[in-house]
């Protein structure tokens, strides 16, 4: 909000003329098929849709939309339930008269931008449950049409029709909505719209836990390559969290780190921090401790203690620690959706302490072994220490008639292989990386029209040129 003290006017940076400038886009985007301006469009709708009012959507309606339009009524109904704003001045407004230019027509694609600006602003104002009767009907006008430059559009109001039911938490009654949309976009080869509407999928799955039934949909589906980033980092970090839970912690790490690279750094906070939290655990599941640098973010610093607090009880391997750190954040931890993962760490933390003890002491007793790690009896230690021999855990041997562990000599790491999975794991990350941005470049558009249009012409002109050729020698033979 933007308050002049000299007139006393109080007003938004967003006038008529900025939602007029952003039709003008989209009317000459779709006469001219050109994705460019469309993609203008929806850039320069990021800022209106965040200062908008109740006063500015009634004109653009009265504006741009027809009485006789289907939605008219609906977007009306829906404009009303905003709240006004007191002391609104748009000075830009005074030379229009809604009166004299009686609006006879308009395009779906404005038609869909308008109402999908209702929408946010709806969403904007806490108006949840009528926002998401009005998305409905929005999506059920979208079904009606099959138009390719209504996509991006649509997409976008894909979105918000998830997002209006996710604030009501009633996601489950338009999930058969939203496979049906994503079939349609299947058929349509609508690759922004199968983005989202995978996107949305996924998240509708995770939201009731439904792990299963995501990886089923995830496996027979193929994410579009021409997809946004935004969009490709949600499809990362939901197919990460989805390979956490189903014990892939290497690949679900490789996902969430792409995600946070991917992301944009300037915005998006709230997606960086969710990313971060799931990443330190699954680091915590692998066996690896995280760099305490990750916990310094400034923005992110409060938000991460619960996670330092479980990052150091876990490196400690002190159960008694872990226990009183999940009692202590198990709201937050809740809260965040990573209770369950977290559990698992009890596994890990026991695997720690053997560890140091190993390396602490050359021979052991089981109940002193049971005593350090607070387990009920020697019996669960001879337990735990055999599974963390099998495992690789540690190096070391059971002696179960005497009821000690005995260490074995510690072998000198370069002399293994493990430096060279390090390195390869490496190499393969920077490979991927550059592949990602070949994929990512900008090519001119229809650039190898032209040179396939020249290789044409000079083959024209070689075909000319034998057949003057031949029939010279036709003459030739004539006169002879």
């Amino acid at each position: 909000m933007i308050v002049d003290n000299n007139k006393g006017v109080l007003h938004t940076g967003i006038t008529i003329a900025d939602i007029s400038k952003t039709i003008s886009y989209i009317n000459r985007g779709v006469e001219l098929s050109q994705p460019r301006l469309l993609q203008r469009a929806i850039r320069q709708n990021a800022l209106i849709r965040r200062g908008v009012t109740k006063e500015l959507l009634h004109t653009a309606l009265s504006r741009y939309i027809p009485v006789h339009c289907p939605s008219y009524k609906a977007m009306q109904e829906s404009i009303n339930q905003i709240p006004s704003t007191s002391n609104y001045v748009n000075d830009d407004d005074s030379h229009f008269n809604d009166e004299t230019v009686p609006v006879l027509d308009i395009i779906p694609e404005v038609e869909v931008y308008l109402f999908t600006l209702v929408i946010t602003t709806m969403l904007r104002h806490g108006l949840n449950e009528p926002a998401a009767q009005s998305s409905m009907v929005l999506i059920d006008r979208i079904k009606s049409f099959s138009r390719r430059t209504l996509d991006l559009f649509a997409s976008k109001a894909f979105f918000y029709f998830s997002l209006a039911f996710e604030r009501i938490d009633r996601l489950e009654n338009i999930r058969a909505t939203l496979l049906g949309l994503y079939r349609t976009c299947c058929l349509h080869h609508d690759e922004m719209g199968q983005a989202v509407l995978l996107n949305l999928l996924l998240r509708n799955y995770l939201h009731y836990n439904l792990v299963e039934q995501a990886q089923t949909l995830a496996s027979k589906t193929t994410f579009p390559e021409s997809a946004s980033n935004n969009q490709f980092c949600r499809y990362l970090y939901a197919m990460g969290r989805i390979q956490a839970v189903q014990l892939e912690y290497s690949d679900a790490y490789l996902r969430l780190t792409m995600a946070a690279r991917k992301a944009p750094q300037d915005t998006a906070r709230g997606f960086a921090l969710t990313v971060h939290k799931l990443s330190v655990i699954v680091q915590l599941l692998m066996g690896d401790i995280p760099e305490r640098g990750g916990f310094n973010i400034p923005e992110f610093r409060v938000a991460l203690l619960p996670y330092l607090a479980l990052t150091q009880a876990v490196r400690a391997g002190d159960l008694h620690e872990f226990a009183k750190v999940m009692q202590t954040h198990g709201e937050v931890f809740k809260a965040d959706k990573n209770y369950s993962l977290i559990r698992r760490l009890g596994h890990n933390v026991l695997k720690t302490g053997l560890r140091k003890i190993s390396v602490s002491y050359s021979r052991i007793s089981l109940a002193d072994i049971a005593e350090k790690l607070q387990l009920s009896s020697p019996k669960a230690a001879e337990f735990i220490c055999a599974r963390a021999i099998k495992d690789g855990v540690i190096e070391a041997t059971l002696d179960h008639e005497a009821g000690v562990l005995v260490s074995n000599e510690i072998v000198d790491v370069y002399s293994t292989e493990e430096p060279q999975k390090a390195f390869h794991r490496r190499i393969v990350f920077c490979l991927d990386v550059h592949n990602e941005a070949v994929k990512s470049m900008r090519y001119p558009p229809d650039a190898y029209k032209k040179e396939i249009a020249s290789k044409g012409k000079a083959k024209g002109e070689d075909e000319k040129t034998i057949e003057e050729l031949i029939k010279e020698m036709e003459d030739d033979m004539d006169e002879i």
